[in-house]
Protein backbone atom coordinates (compact mmCIF):
# COMPACT_ATOMS: atom_id res chain seq x y z
CA UNK A 1 0.00 0.00 0.00
CA UNK A 2 3.15 2.37 0.72
CA UNK A 3 4.30 1.59 -2.95
CA UNK A 4 0.98 2.47 -4.57
CA UNK A 5 0.53 5.71 -2.38
CA UNK A 6 3.93 7.18 -3.27
CA UNK A 7 3.13 6.05 -7.30
CA UNK A 8 0.01 8.06 -6.58
CA UNK A 9 2.41 11.17 -5.03
CA UNK A 10 4.78 10.97 -8.00
CA UNK A 11 1.65 10.81 -10.35
CA UNK A 12 0.36 13.88 -8.99
CA UNK A 13 2.59 15.82 -6.58
CA UNK A 14 -0.51 17.56 -5.07
CA UNK A 15 -1.82 13.95 -3.17
CA UNK A 16 -4.96 16.11 -1.52
CA UNK A 17 -5.68 17.54 -4.63
CA UNK A 18 -8.60 14.92 -5.20
CA UNK A 19 -7.48 14.64 -8.97
CA UNK A 20 -8.09 10.82 -10.15
CA UNK A 21 -5.01 7.87 -10.39
CA UNK A 22 -4.92 6.96 -14.57
CA UNK A 23 -5.55 4.07 -15.70
CA UNK A 24 -2.05 3.32 -16.86
CA UNK A 25 -1.06 3.86 -12.89
CA UNK A 26 -3.48 1.36 -11.76
CA UNK A 27 -2.81 -1.12 -14.23
CA UNK A 28 1.00 -0.98 -13.71
CA UNK A 29 0.00 -1.02 -9.62
CA UNK A 30 -1.01 -4.59 -10.57
CA UNK A 31 -4.84 -4.48 -11.23
CA UNK A 32 -5.85 -7.36 -13.29
CA UNK A 33 -7.83 -5.92 -16.92
CA UNK A 34 -11.09 -7.35 -15.30
CA UNK A 35 -9.98 -4.84 -12.29
CA UNK A 36 -8.83 -1.99 -14.21
CA UNK A 37 -12.30 -2.50 -15.84
CA UNK A 38 -14.31 -2.58 -12.81
CA UNK A 39 -12.82 1.05 -11.88
CA UNK A 40 -13.57 3.20 -15.00
CA UNK A 41 -15.90 4.95 -14.15
CA UNK A 42 -18.54 4.60 -17.25
CA UNK A 43 -18.34 1.10 -16.61
CA UNK A 44 -19.13 1.30 -13.06
CA UNK A 45 -22.54 4.16 -14.03
CA UNK A 46 -23.41 1.58 -16.73
CA UNK A 47 -23.03 -1.65 -14.59
CA UNK A 48 -25.31 0.15 -12.04
CA UNK A 49 -27.75 1.84 -14.26
CA UNK A 50 -28.72 -1.67 -15.96
CA UNK A 51 -28.84 -3.32 -12.65
CA UNK A 52 -31.37 -0.28 -11.38
CA UNK A 53 -33.52 -0.92 -13.91
CA UNK A 54 -33.86 -4.88 -13.36
CA UNK A 55 -33.86 -4.51 -9.58
CA UNK A 56 -37.58 -3.96 -9.32
CA UNK A 57 -38.61 -6.29 -11.35
CA UNK A 58 -36.76 -8.97 -10.18
CA UNK A 59 -37.63 -7.95 -6.56
CA UNK A 60 -41.24 -7.80 -6.50
CA UNK A 61 -42.14 -8.96 -10.09
CA UNK A 62 -40.04 -12.15 -10.05
CA UNK A 63 -40.38 -12.87 -6.68
CA UNK A 64 -43.82 -12.25 -6.99
CA UNK A 65 -44.35 -15.35 -8.98
CA UNK A 66 -41.60 -17.26 -7.94
CA UNK A 67 -43.57 -17.03 -4.10
CA UNK A 68 -46.99 -17.97 -5.91
CA UNK A 69 -45.74 -21.02 -7.06
CA UNK A 70 -44.31 -22.35 -3.93
CA UNK A 71 -46.85 -20.83 -1.77
CA UNK A 72 -45.18 -18.63 0.06
CA UNK A 73 -44.65 -14.85 -0.12
CA UNK A 74 -41.17 -14.22 -0.77
CA UNK A 75 -41.87 -11.15 -3.04
CA UNK A 76 -41.15 -7.46 -2.04
CA UNK A 77 -43.46 -4.73 -2.13
CA UNK A 78 -43.75 -2.02 -4.41
CA UNK A 79 -41.60 0.21 -1.90
CA UNK A 80 -39.49 -1.78 -1.22
CA UNK A 81 -36.86 -0.89 -3.78
CA UNK A 82 -36.52 2.34 -3.56
CA UNK A 83 -35.42 1.73 0.72
CA UNK A 84 -32.70 -0.97 -0.27
CA UNK A 85 -31.56 1.94 -2.58
CA UNK A 86 -31.70 4.51 0.38
CA UNK A 87 -29.69 2.44 2.97
CA UNK A 88 -27.78 1.34 -0.23
CA UNK A 89 -26.58 4.85 -0.46
CA UNK A 90 -26.07 4.80 3.36
CA UNK A 91 -23.68 2.30 3.54
CA UNK A 92 -21.70 3.23 0.56
CA UNK A 93 -20.37 6.16 2.66
CA UNK A 94 -20.10 4.18 5.81
CA UNK A 95 -17.85 1.55 4.02
CA UNK A 96 -15.45 4.28 3.05
CA UNK A 97 -15.27 5.15 6.81
CA UNK A 98 -14.93 1.62 8.14
CA UNK A 99 -13.80 -0.71 5.11
CA UNK A 100 -11.45 1.80 3.74
CA UNK A 101 -10.52 3.60 6.55
CA UNK A 102 -10.27 1.22 9.33
CA UNK A 103 -12.70 3.07 11.48
CA UNK A 104 -15.69 1.78 13.20
CA UNK A 105 -18.75 4.39 14.17
CA UNK A 106 -21.57 3.86 16.18
CA UNK A 107 -23.01 7.10 15.71
CA UNK A 108 -23.86 7.54 12.05
CA UNK A 109 -27.49 7.71 13.40
CA UNK A 110 -26.74 10.95 14.44
CA UNK A 111 -26.14 11.74 10.91
CA UNK A 112 -29.26 10.03 9.37
CA UNK A 113 -31.40 10.87 12.28
CA UNK A 114 -30.58 14.61 11.89
CA UNK A 115 -30.76 15.04 8.08
CA UNK A 116 -34.70 13.45 7.88
CA UNK A 117 -35.36 15.86 10.92
CA UNK A 118 -33.72 18.97 9.10
CA UNK A 119 -35.53 17.56 6.21
CA UNK A 120 -38.95 17.35 7.94
CA UNK A 121 -38.95 20.75 9.32
CA UNK A 122 -38.13 21.84 6.07
CA UNK A 123 -40.93 20.59 4.08
CA UNK A 124 -43.39 22.78 6.23
CA UNK A 125 -41.42 25.85 4.53
CA UNK A 126 -41.00 24.27 1.09
CA UNK A 127 -41.79 20.29 0.92
CA UNK A 128 -39.36 20.38 -2.23
CA UNK A 129 -37.85 16.93 -2.57
CA UNK A 130 -34.62 17.61 -3.80
CA UNK A 131 -34.28 21.15 -1.68
CA UNK A 132 -35.22 18.38 1.49
CA UNK A 133 -32.29 16.16 0.45
CA UNK A 134 -29.84 19.14 -0.06
CA UNK A 135 -31.03 20.71 3.15
CA UNK A 136 -30.62 17.25 5.02
CA UNK A 137 -27.45 16.66 3.95
CA UNK A 138 -26.09 20.04 4.74
CA UNK A 139 -26.95 19.73 8.41
CA UNK A 140 -25.33 16.19 8.38
CA UNK A 141 -21.92 17.79 7.46
CA UNK A 142 -22.00 20.44 9.91
CA UNK A 143 -22.93 17.87 12.62
CA UNK A 144 -20.22 15.98 11.90
CA UNK A 145 -17.24 17.99 11.86
CA UNK A 146 -17.29 19.17 15.69
CA UNK A 147 -18.41 15.18 16.26
CA UNK A 148 -15.55 14.01 13.68
CA UNK A 149 -12.79 16.66 15.27
CA UNK A 150 -13.62 15.35 18.52
CA UNK A 151 -13.70 11.55 18.01
CA UNK A 152 -11.09 11.01 15.48
CA UNK A 153 -8.54 12.11 18.22
CA UNK A 154 -8.91 8.42 19.58
CA UNK A 155 -9.38 4.96 17.89
CA UNK A 156 -10.54 1.62 18.27
CA UNK A 157 -12.43 0.97 20.23
CA UNK A 158 -12.81 4.74 22.49
CA UNK A 159 -13.66 6.05 18.58
CA UNK A 160 -16.37 3.48 18.41
CA UNK A 161 -18.00 4.74 22.48
CA UNK A 162 -17.41 8.48 21.45
CA UNK A 163 -19.29 8.42 18.05
CA UNK A 164 -22.21 6.02 20.18
CA UNK A 165 -22.20 8.83 22.99
CA UNK A 166 -22.76 11.12 20.41
CA UNK A 167 -25.19 10.04 18.79
CA UNK A 168 -27.33 9.06 21.89
CA UNK A 169 -26.67 12.49 23.51
CA UNK A 170 -28.44 13.49 20.16
CA UNK A 171 -31.51 10.63 20.73
CA UNK A 172 -32.69 11.93 24.07
CA UNK A 173 -32.15 15.84 23.42
CA UNK A 174 -34.48 14.78 20.98
CA UNK A 175 -36.84 12.99 23.17
CA UNK A 176 -36.49 15.51 26.16
CA UNK A 177 -34.69 19.42 25.54
CA UNK A 178 -35.24 19.37 22.34
CA UNK A 179 -39.16 18.11 21.75
CA UNK A 180 -40.12 21.46 20.59
CA UNK A 181 -38.38 20.99 17.90
CA UNK A 182 -38.35 17.32 17.24
CA UNK A 183 -41.82 16.68 18.54
CA UNK A 184 -40.76 14.52 21.11
CA UNK A 185 -42.08 10.92 21.05
CA UNK A 186 -44.38 11.81 18.98
CA UNK A 187 -41.99 12.63 15.90
CA UNK A 188 -43.13 13.94 12.50
CA UNK A 189 -45.23 11.96 10.57
CA UNK A 190 -47.19 12.37 7.55
CA UNK A 191 -44.31 14.58 6.05
CA UNK A 192 -45.58 16.28 2.72
CA UNK A 193 -42.92 15.92 -0.06
CA UNK A 194 -44.24 17.46 -3.29
CA UNK A 195 -43.61 15.84 -6.42
CA UNK A 196 -40.25 16.42 -8.72
CA UNK A 197 -39.77 19.77 -10.83
CA UNK A 198 -42.54 22.16 -8.62
CA UNK A 199 -44.61 19.15 -8.37
CA UNK A 200 -44.93 18.53 -12.19
CA UNK A 201 -44.14 14.53 -11.42
CA UNK A 202 -45.54 13.40 -8.21
CA UNK A 203 -43.51 10.72 -6.53
CA UNK A 204 -46.06 8.14 -6.59
CA UNK A 205 -46.93 8.25 -10.17
CA UNK A 206 -45.88 5.33 -11.52
CA UNK A 207 -43.83 4.80 -14.61
CA UNK A 208 -44.22 1.94 -16.40
CA UNK A 209 -48.10 1.11 -15.79
CA UNK A 210 -47.60 -2.71 -15.97
CA UNK A 211 -45.14 -2.60 -12.87
CA UNK A 212 -45.96 -0.69 -9.79
CA UNK A 213 -43.22 -0.61 -8.13
CA UNK A 214 -41.37 1.83 -11.24
CA UNK A 215 -42.40 4.82 -10.00
CA UNK A 216 -41.21 8.60 -9.63
CA UNK A 217 -39.97 7.87 -6.29
CA UNK A 218 -38.15 4.84 -7.43
CA UNK A 219 -36.77 7.06 -10.19
CA UNK A 220 -35.32 9.40 -7.81
CA UNK A 221 -33.98 7.09 -5.74
CA UNK A 222 -31.82 5.41 -8.63
CA UNK A 223 -30.72 8.31 -9.63
CA UNK A 224 -28.98 9.40 -5.96
CA UNK A 225 -27.94 6.14 -6.10
CA UNK A 226 -25.99 6.29 -9.01
CA UNK A 227 -24.74 9.51 -7.89
CA UNK A 228 -23.33 8.21 -4.33
CA UNK A 229 -21.99 5.07 -6.85
CA UNK A 230 -19.99 7.60 -9.26
CA UNK A 231 -18.78 9.95 -5.81
CA UNK A 232 -18.06 6.63 -4.44
CA UNK A 233 -16.12 5.47 -7.15
CA UNK A 234 -14.11 8.50 -7.83
CA UNK A 235 -13.44 8.93 -4.15
CA UNK A 236 -12.26 5.20 -4.13
CA UNK A 237 -10.07 5.69 -7.13
CA UNK A 238 -8.02 8.72 -6.35
CA UNK A 239 -5.30 9.78 -4.41
CA UNK A 240 -7.47 9.84 -1.49
CA UNK A 241 -8.67 6.81 -1.84
CA UNK A 242 -5.25 5.22 -1.66
CA UNK A 243 -4.63 7.36 1.62
CA UNK A 244 -7.81 6.30 3.11
CA UNK A 245 -6.85 2.35 2.22
CA UNK A 246 -4.07 3.40 3.83
CA UNK A 247 -4.86 4.81 6.98
CA UNK A 248 -6.98 1.16 7.10
CA UNK A 249 -3.93 -0.95 7.07
CA UNK A 250 -1.23 1.26 8.43
CA UNK A 251 -1.89 4.47 10.09
CA UNK A 252 2.02 5.09 11.09
CA UNK A 253 3.07 4.43 7.90
CA UNK A 254 1.23 7.12 6.56
CA UNK A 255 2.00 9.47 8.87
CA UNK A 256 5.70 8.55 8.39
CA UNK A 257 5.74 9.85 4.74
CA UNK A 258 4.36 13.18 5.65
CA UNK A 259 0.69 13.13 5.37
CA UNK A 260 -1.96 14.90 7.80
CA UNK A 261 -3.50 11.74 9.35
CA UNK A 262 -5.86 13.62 11.39
CA UNK A 263 -7.28 15.73 8.54
CA UNK A 264 -7.66 12.59 6.27
CA UNK A 265 -9.76 10.47 9.23
CA UNK A 266 -12.12 13.58 9.77
CA UNK A 267 -12.55 13.79 5.94
CA UNK A 268 -13.42 10.01 5.55
CA UNK A 269 -15.56 11.01 8.55
CA UNK A 270 -17.49 13.52 7.24
CA UNK A 271 -17.55 12.28 3.71
CA UNK A 272 -19.25 9.23 5.39
CA UNK A 273 -21.90 11.21 7.45
CA UNK A 274 -22.82 13.42 4.39
CA UNK A 275 -23.58 9.69 2.07
CA UNK A 276 -25.63 9.37 5.64
CA UNK A 277 -27.47 12.92 5.41
CA UNK A 278 -28.90 12.05 1.90
CA UNK A 279 -29.99 8.68 3.15
CA UNK A 280 -31.55 10.12 5.95
CA UNK A 281 -33.54 12.71 4.19
CA UNK A 282 -34.50 10.16 1.21
CA UNK A 283 -36.23 7.70 3.97
CA UNK A 284 -37.74 11.02 5.29
CA UNK A 285 -39.55 11.84 1.98
CA UNK A 286 -40.25 8.07 1.48
CA UNK A 287 -41.80 6.85 4.53
CA UNK A 288 -42.97 9.75 5.11
CA UNK A 289 -42.40 10.09 9.06
CA UNK A 290 -39.30 10.17 11.06
CA UNK A 291 -39.18 9.50 15.17
CA UNK A 292 -36.33 9.67 17.44
CA UNK A 293 -36.19 5.86 17.65
CA UNK A 294 -36.04 5.07 13.84
CA UNK A 295 -34.08 8.36 13.19
CA UNK A 296 -31.04 8.63 16.14
CA UNK A 297 -30.95 5.21 18.44
CA UNK A 298 -28.23 3.38 18.78
CA UNK A 299 -29.83 0.24 16.66
CA UNK A 300 -30.00 2.05 13.76
CA UNK A 301 -25.86 2.90 13.45
CA UNK A 302 -25.59 -0.70 14.33
CA UNK A 303 -27.66 -2.11 11.43
CA UNK A 304 -25.47 0.29 9.16
CA UNK A 305 -22.28 -1.80 10.61
CA UNK A 306 -24.17 -5.05 10.10
CA UNK A 307 -25.26 -3.83 6.37
CA UNK A 308 -21.82 -3.31 5.74
CA UNK A 309 -20.12 -6.24 6.89
CA UNK A 310 -22.42 -8.62 5.79
CA UNK A 311 -22.36 -7.27 2.12
CA UNK A 312 -18.75 -6.71 2.19
CA UNK A 313 -16.40 -3.77 3.84
CA UNK A 314 -13.69 -2.36 1.21
CA UNK A 315 -15.84 -2.92 -2.05
CA UNK A 316 -17.28 -0.41 -3.58
CA UNK A 317 -20.97 -1.77 -4.20
CA UNK A 318 -20.73 -5.23 -1.18
CA UNK A 319 -22.28 -3.01 1.23
CA UNK A 320 -25.51 -2.53 -1.65
CA UNK A 321 -25.76 -6.19 -1.11
CA UNK A 322 -25.87 -6.45 2.66
CA UNK A 323 -28.20 -3.02 2.75
CA UNK A 324 -30.70 -5.87 0.65
CA UNK A 325 -30.15 -9.20 2.44
CA UNK A 326 -31.10 -6.76 5.37
CA UNK A 327 -34.15 -4.97 4.30
CA UNK A 328 -35.50 -8.26 2.38
CA UNK A 329 -34.96 -10.16 6.03
CA UNK A 330 -36.90 -7.62 7.41
CA UNK A 331 -39.93 -6.69 5.03
CA UNK A 332 -40.45 -9.64 3.42
CA UNK A 333 -38.84 -12.91 5.27
CA UNK A 334 -41.00 -11.09 8.76
CA UNK A 335 -43.78 -11.75 6.70
CA UNK A 336 -43.56 -15.29 5.77
CA UNK A 337 -45.31 -17.91 7.68
CA UNK A 338 -43.32 -21.06 6.53
CA UNK A 339 -45.23 -24.44 7.56
CA UNK A 340 -43.91 -26.03 10.87
CA UNK A 341 -41.79 -23.04 11.84
CA UNK A 342 -45.20 -20.83 11.99
CA UNK A 343 -44.79 -17.16 11.40
CA UNK A 344 -41.75 -15.17 11.42
CA UNK A 345 -42.73 -12.20 12.64
CA UNK A 346 -41.41 -10.45 15.51
CA UNK A 347 -38.50 -13.01 15.16
CA UNK A 348 -36.65 -11.65 11.89
CA UNK A 349 -33.91 -9.95 14.10
CA UNK A 350 -32.75 -13.91 14.83
CA UNK A 351 -33.05 -15.00 11.20
CA UNK A 352 -31.20 -12.08 10.61
CA UNK A 353 -28.47 -13.19 13.29
CA UNK A 354 -28.51 -16.48 11.66
CA UNK A 355 -27.87 -15.03 8.41
CA UNK A 356 -24.59 -12.89 9.79
CA UNK A 357 -23.56 -15.43 11.27
CA UNK A 358 -23.59 -17.90 8.48
CA UNK A 359 -21.94 -14.94 6.31
CA UNK A 360 -19.13 -14.15 8.14
CA UNK A 361 -18.35 -17.83 9.58
CA UNK A 362 -18.23 -18.90 5.85
CA UNK A 363 -17.52 -16.01 3.85
CA UNK A 364 -15.40 -13.54 6.02
CA UNK A 365 -15.51 -10.94 3.61
CA UNK A 366 -19.10 -10.32 3.03
CA UNK A 367 -21.74 -11.60 -0.14
CA UNK A 368 -19.91 -9.53 -2.41
CA UNK A 369 -16.38 -11.02 -1.61
CA UNK A 370 -17.71 -14.79 -1.98
CA UNK A 371 -19.81 -13.63 -5.27
CA UNK A 372 -16.50 -12.05 -6.18
CA UNK A 373 -14.16 -15.58 -5.77
CA UNK A 374 -17.24 -17.38 -7.37
CA UNK A 375 -16.56 -15.08 -10.42
CA UNK A 376 -12.75 -15.84 -10.14
CA UNK A 377 -13.47 -19.36 -9.56
CA UNK A 378 -15.52 -19.21 -12.82
CA UNK A 379 -13.25 -17.19 -14.97
CA UNK A 380 -10.15 -19.99 -14.11
CA UNK A 381 -8.29 -18.19 -11.71
CA UNK A 382 -7.24 -20.09 -8.62
CA UNK A 383 -6.30 -18.18 -4.97
CA UNK A 384 -9.11 -16.36 -4.01
CA UNK A 385 -9.74 -12.85 -4.24
CA UNK A 386 -9.59 -10.45 -7.24
CA UNK A 387 -6.11 -9.70 -7.96
CA UNK A 388 -4.50 -8.74 -4.96
CA UNK A 389 -5.56 -5.15 -4.73
CA UNK A 390 -8.55 -5.04 -1.56
CA UNK A 391 -7.91 -3.39 1.23
CA UNK A 392 -6.75 -4.52 4.22
CA UNK A 393 -10.35 -4.59 5.45
CA UNK A 394 -11.73 -6.70 3.17
CA UNK A 395 -12.14 -9.23 5.60
CA UNK A 396 -14.76 -7.62 7.95
CA UNK A 397 -11.93 -5.66 9.67
CA UNK A 398 -9.97 -8.93 10.70
CA UNK A 399 -6.42 -8.58 11.08
CA UNK A 400 -3.92 -11.36 10.13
Amino acid sequence: MTDDLDRAEEADPVTDGGSTVTETERTSAGGSGLAGLRERDDFVVIATAAALVVFPFLLVDVLGVVGDLIGMSIGGYAGLPSLVLIYGIIVIGFNLLLGYTGLLSFGHAAFFGSAAYSAALFSQIVPSPILMVIVGSLVATLLAWPIGFVSIRRSGVYFAVLTLTFGQALYFYALGPGAWLTNGDNGFSDVAAHGLFLGALPLDAPLLPVFDSYTVMYAFTAVMMLIAVWVGNRIINSPYGLIFEALGENEQRVEFVGLNVFRYKLMAFVISAVFAGVGGAMFLIHEQYIHPTTGLYWIQSGDFVIMTVLGGTGSLIGPVFGAFVFEYVANVISGVNPPVIGPIGSLWRFVLGAVFVFIVWVFPRGIYGALSDLGAWLLGRSGGGDDGSDPAATDGGESE
